[in-house]
């Protein structure tokens, strides 16, 4: 008797044990409850497809395909995998890695928009333009997303599509760069002898689109993901405020980085930025030429943490804001600081081509408020932009091939009489258009995945 009051216990314990083990691992794999989802709690149902930062190497994506996990068809899965290569129509058609969609990057990548008093093309897309590649892509919310350098680009534009998505609220726990594009895969499939199903092809992938759109991404609560850009209005307040001494630059205080790069030591710049000369290679990836034949792969961190020490630009900064050209170069710092260091970063994508058009030279001048080239103090030299006697002229030129001061952006009348402040919140344009969308509601929870109910819930 005795001793089947014991068995009887030690089963009762056992499956008590098993109970509260089952429990334990279900709440770590479902987000602990509460019906998160994937994007509420962004770890919630990431499994196999977690990587240590949002860079990953071709072994990895040839696991995720042997896993079956690229272009999986049941959208309920928690490991679909979507591969985006960032390429002109004409690269993509002639290679890319197998089961790769196309983004077009000539035509699907900047935008024109208008912002503060003027409009300029070379702004992130609006909500209307990310949900129809979304759904193109058949992307919901149980998708990974890996952005594919092609053949004879840098990582540049894979970059810019990473920032566009973080942008409009995807985590980054969801997006990755797949290190050094497709010039890395051939390299890997030749030293490892992969089967030819791996080489590079020209077919085109059939993909089912999805119902998805980035209003889902909304839990209503938060836009912090819009933090991760500056307005123009934001980036002259900011360089006031530095000017001021109202924010500092010190070891816990913020950078500003030129990315543009190949500097002379005329060529005018935003106010407080750390600049360097370092002809057509960018400090960040480690292409051969800019502007010519490249890899698209990053150099290691302890590299980059070294190299963007140099500008100050470090972890300690309470924010890193990058600007470049025209804000797709600046990018890849973006993707180097939130996606590999894991550092605050704010891209100003309108970047030198929108700064240099808001000033008192152009044909159409902004008006006096916004202008770039003023002195905003009568005692002390307090200059909107550095080199700011340079900045007087239009016959300067970057690196011997790049026009100075944008005398053709289209000034809004409308805008340039009414707004006289750049802090007025209604000249945030973009950003006031962006949130609304974004809060404005989803309508499903895309593509059948069951609301974020995947494998193992």
């Amino acid at each position: 008797m005795m001793q089947r009051f014991v068995m009887t216990r030690r089963s009762m314990l056992f499956s008590l044990a098993g109970l509260l083990l089952t429990t334990v691992l279900t709440l770590w794999g479902c987000g602990g409850g509460g019906g998160t989802s994937s994007y509420t709690d962004p770890n919630a149902s990431i499994t196999t497809t977690k990587t240590a930062t949002a860079l990953i190497e071709p072994a990895t994506l040839k696991q995720w395909m042997d896993e079956g996990k690229v272009n999986n068809p049941d959208p309920a899965t928690r490991d679909r995998v979507v591969l985006i290569t960032p390429a002109t129509a004409a690269q993509y058609a002639a290679q890319h890695i197998p089961g790769a969609q196309l983004l077009n990057s000539s035509t699907e990548l900047n935008y024109n928009r208008l912002e503060g008093v003027t409009a300029i093309n070379t702004m992130v897309m609006d909500g209307p333009s990310i949900d129809v590649l979304v759904k193109r892509f058949g992307i919901n919310q149980n998708t990974t997303i890996v952005f594919v350098p092609s053949k004879g680009q840098n990582a540049m534009n894979s970059a810019r599509a990473y920032f566009t998505f973080r942008y409009w609220g995807f985590p980054k726990e969801r997006l990755k760069i797949l290190n050094g594009g497709e010039t890395a895969w051939e390299t890997a499939s030749t030293a490892g002898s992969w089967s030819a199903s791996y080489a590079l092809t020209a077919t085109v992938p059939a993909i089912t689109a999805s119902t998805f759109s980035v209003k889902n991404l909304y839990n209503g609560s938060t836009t912090t993901n819009f933090n991760v850009r500056f307005s123009i209005g934001q980036m002259i307040d900011l360089v006031d405020k530095i000017n001021a001494g109202t924010i500092k630059t010190d070891a816990s205080g913020v950078a500003i980085l030129d990315e543009r790069g190949g500097f002379a030591a005329t060529i005018p710049y935003i106010a407080n930025a750390a600049t360097y000369n370092n002809g057509t290679n960018t400090v960040l990836d480690s292409h051969a030429n800019y502007y010519g034949t490249v890899t698209g792969s990053f150099k290691d961190t302890a590299t980059l943490t070294a190299h963007l020490a140099n500008f100050g630009v470090t972890a300690s900064k309470s924010m890193n804001y990058v600007y470049c050209l025209s804000g797709m170069r600046a990018s890849t710092a973006f993707f180097v600081l939130d996606g590999i260091l894991g550092w605050p970063v704010t891209l100003y994508d309108g970047s030198w081509q929108q700064w240099n058009g808001y000033t008192s030279l152009a044909t159409s001048p902004v008006t006096a408020a916004w202008r770039t080239n003023v002195n905003t103090s009568a005692s002390v030299a307090l200059n909107r932009s550095a080199n700011g006697l340079t900045f007087t002229n239009t016959t300067y030129t970057e690196s011997g091939n790049l026009a100075g001061i944008s005398s053709g952006l289209a000034i809004d009348p409308v805008s340039n009489a009414l707004y006289g402040s750049i802090t007025d919140p209604r000249a945030n344009q973009m950003l006031n258009e962006d949130k609304a969308y974004f809060t404005s509601g989803g309508t499903t929870t895309g593509g059948g995945g069951g609301g974020g109910t995947g494998s193992g819930c």
